[in-house]
């Protein structure tokens, strides 16, 4: 699935070299696991030509043609409301909600396509949950749970920010922030063709500049760099090496603090490997030697450390501090 969306919906293996959302430059792809197991994957997409934020906001300023065909591309490409004439399944049992994620999409070929697709991604919206609805989740970084608040309080008190004001037509301001066409409050940003081809969750955005693009940047960094171990089986991990460390010598006194010290350090990494969870999907990907992410990009290996003596040797002095040269203490054989 990774390479049939690189390969070809980004166009990377297209003889065009076009995908759903132009000209690709470079992608840079993370594969993870959420608690129950499913895999989703977190993908940063550059495109060919495209101009930097600060020149982007001139030429918006400057053309009023070039912004029109600016917006008409974002909206074109991500949608934030439900396709048009389409009805809702929900007074439909979940087994007949799920039933358009057991097969096929629809084929562009078919004589009744154009009808059918506007319903077909409607249900596939509201069944990969697409449409934003209140849960557990919204909350669980707050004291309260969802069922102590009242329908104000949860929308206040989303995490996601959801609901979203209604944004009638697309629009920058003199920041360079770019608003979006939205017409439903609750639908999260998808791309028609991705949706229905792979008939799952999306979350589109587009990074353009202002404050809310440095956000996004900052969002989109830590989620394709983040670590892949929750803090709560870090935490865990650390209070059963603290209880196992009391347990096995209760009577050390403060001298032995380093010793302590390191022994809790070890307890806590063996803990960390031990209690760690992994689903089936990712002990799969890893026996059939399936990486964890994905890029057209290479890169160099990088040394920190010696950018930081290049950059200040009076700052970082340790990193510039010789190595003993063993062969210096070496004496000459003599023979009789």
């Amino acid at each position: 699935m990774v390479d049939q969306f690189t390969q070809l919906f980004l166009g990377f293996e297209r003889a065009c070299k076009r995908g759903v959302f132009g000209r690709v430059k470079h992608y840079y792809g993370v594969i993870e696991a959420q608690n129950r197991g499913s895999l989703h994957g977190h993908f940063v997409v550059w495109l060919d030509g495209a101009l930097s934020p600060k020149h982007l906001h001139e030429k918006v300023l400057e053309s009023e043609i070039f912004k029109q065909q600016l917006f008409d591309w974002l909206e074109s490409i991500i949608k934030h409301e439900l396709p048009p004439d389409t009805r809702s399944l929900s007074s439909h049992s979940k087994v007949e909600q799920k039933e358009c994620l057991m097969g096929r999409p629809p084929h562009p070929d078919d004589a009744t396509f154009t009808s059918n697709w506007p319903q077909f991604l409607r249900e596939v919206l509201d069944a990969s949950g697409n449409v934003h609805e209140h849960n557990d989740t919204c909350f669980k970084k707050t004291p309260f749970s969802m069922l102590s608040l009242d329908p104000q309080d949860r929308d206040r008190l989303c995490r996601f920010n959801y609901p979203i004001p209604l944004v009638p037509a697309t629009s920058m301001d003199e920041h360079g922030k770019i608003s979006l066409k939205r017409l439903d409050t609750n639908v999260v940003g998808y791309n028609p063709t991705i949706s229905g081809a792979f008939q799952c969750n999306t979350d589109i955005k587009f990074v353009g500049s202002g404050p809310l693009g440095m956000a996004l940047s900052i969002y989109i960094t830590h989620y394709t760099a983040k670590s892949s171990l929750d803090s709560a089986v870090i935490m865990s991990a650390l209070a059963a090496a603290m209880k196992s460390l009391h347990n096995t010598n209760p009577d050390l006194t403060a001298s032995y603090d380093d010793e302590r010290c390191r022994s809790l350090l070890l307890k806590t990494l063996n803990q960390i490997n031990g209690r760690r969870e992994l689903s089936g999907q990712q002990v799969a990907c890893a026996l059939l030697g399936i990486p964890n992410h994905v890029t057209d990009a290479r890169f160099a290996v990088f040394y920190w450390s010696k950018l930081l003596t290049w950059i200040s040797p009076e700052l970082f002095p340790v990193y510039k501090t010789p190595r003993p040269n063993p062969l210096l203490n070496v004496q000459p054989a003599r023979f009789a």
